[in-house]
């Protein structure tokens, strides 16, 4: 499996070329993916007569914040099942619908988006000069994905402004957790984002970002390894890692339980102070294998080292049941978490069934309190309207009846979006808050 957009979702350039693709404007990008898939056509149909209902041509409809819950009511309708919870209000009367983004907000107002990246650095990437082929490969993706959300310069675009304009200040997230890719083979002898580079989002937003280090694999030697995590901790005062165990060394990939390369680096975590340890794993990339995606090697190392945190990226989608099947078979454990970034986003519009399928094994089988929100962005553009799908998801009672997951509730909705990641980060929420506000005051009077 290639993780591409464009592929997951077809027609979605079309559809926002007809729309226009405005990378701030959350609302036409959840709605332009809604009318995508084997289910969109259906649903712009019954988006087309709702907008009729409320008296707007079809574009403005699409583009308002009316066609998110259009969109969203025409997937229960077309599929038979209710996943998500909305009024039809919501899709006819615009004060219906700033009423109910009010309510959202009062129960969910705390939201921490554990999976953001900005994807650019100083000179940017150049064939032959600073980057691979397989490097211009991956960055290649990445500006595929920005410039089909309305990111003209693609990757150009994911930069620290940027991040702060769309995270920040167009959604309702209040601390964004951001790490670098590593891939340094590729990128001239450098990270393909540079500590130096991205640690300029922290520097903008001090109450509202969180820094993790990447780029790190013991394949490129155990001691060189220790010693950048040391630089990491004492230069850059990171708040946990985010690797990957597949990498761009002749060895192709390593493993969390490998005794020999990874058991140091978790022991220098461990005296470092460092607890949050993330891994990329599901969603493999063409270039790199695949095994090194799945999560067999969480095992072991959950085991032996029940103080640190360690949490799969993307929730190890498609091969979320073995995530789910670590902890299912040993339900002492609280030391693994997943985390939903893009798997979130590339189903819930077109393939609501599989999200439900996804959130409902993670709720069930690893528990409310070990599932953490991500969005990947800048990847998907504004988070908003992922954001506000999740507000409004829910898992219908027949899989609820059927495969024994739990119904998501407020409480578990609050977990979910913000509190675990507050309570493993120590997030002063009340801090943040105050300084999200200030952030949105100061765009008011920009």
């Amino acid at each position: 499996m290639e993780f591409n957009i464009l592929q997951s979702h077809k027609g979605l350039d079309k559809q926002l070329e007809e729309l226009g693709s405005d990378p701030f404007d959350g609302n036409s990008v959840g709605t332009s993916l809604f009318m995508t898939g084997n289910m969109g056509p259906k649903i712009k149909e019954k988006m087309g007569a709702a907008a009729k209902k409320a008296g707007m041509s079809r574009r403005d409809f699409f583009r308002s914040s009316l066609g998110l819950s259009a969109a969203m009511i025409a997937a229960n309708e077309v599929t038979g099942m209710k996943f998500f919870e909305v009024g039809s209000a919501e899709a006819a009367d615009k004060a219906a619908k700033a009423e109910a983004i009010q309510v959202a907000r009062a129960g969910s107002d705390f939201i921490v988006d554990v999976h953001t990246h900005v994807c650019t650095r100083p000179g940017h990437y150049q064939l032959g000069v600073n980057t691979s082929e397989r490097g211009m490969w991956f960055v290649q993706l990445l500006d595929d994905l920005g410039k089909a959300f309305g990111l003209e310069n693609g990757t150009r675009d994911m930069n620290v402004e940027n991040y702060g304009r769309l995270i920040l200040e167009e959604s309702d997230t209040t601390v964004g957790i951001f790490n670098p890719f590593g891939f340094r083979e590729d990128y001239g002898g450098e990270d393909m984002i540079p500590m130096e580079y991205q640690v300029g989002v922290r520097d903008r937003w001090p109450d509202n970002t969180i820094m993790l280090a990447g780029g790190l694999t013991p394949n490129q030697g155990v001691d060189e390894t220790l010693e950048r995590l040391n630089m990491y901790a004492d230069q850059y005062r990171i708040s946990g890692l985010k690797l990957y165990t597949f990498d761009s060394t002749d060895k192709k990939g390593w493993w969390f339980d490998d005794e020999a390369l990874a058991y140091p680096i978790w022991e220098e975590c461990r005296r470092l102070g460092i607890t949050n340890i993330g891994c990329h794993k599901g969603i493999p990339f063409g270039q790199f294998y695949a095994r090194y995606a799945h999560c067999e090697d969480f095992d072991a190392a959950a085991d032996d080292f029940l103080d640190l945190n360690f949490i799969a990226y993307h929730s190890a989608w498609p091969y979320h049941n073995e995530l789910a099947a670590l902890k299912g078979f040993k339900p002492q454990r609280k030391n693994l978490f997943s985390e939903v970034g893009s798997t979130f986003a590339a189903t819930v519009t077109s393939r609501p069934l599989e999200c439900a399928h996804v959130i409902g094994t993670l709720l069930r089988d690893l528990g409310p309190d070990y599932v953490l929100w991500g969005t990947d962005s800048l990847l998907w553009g504004n988070p908003q309207w992922q954001i506000e799908a999740f507000r409004n998801f829910q898992i219908p009672d027949e899989l609820v009846e059927g495969h024994g997951y739990p119904k998501i509730t407020p409480e578990i909705r609050r977990k979910v979006l913000g509190e675990n990641a507050a309570r493993i980060w120590n997030i002063d929420q009340k801090k943040a808050m105050t300084a999200k506000a200030d952030i949105l005051a100061s765009r008011a009077y920009a």
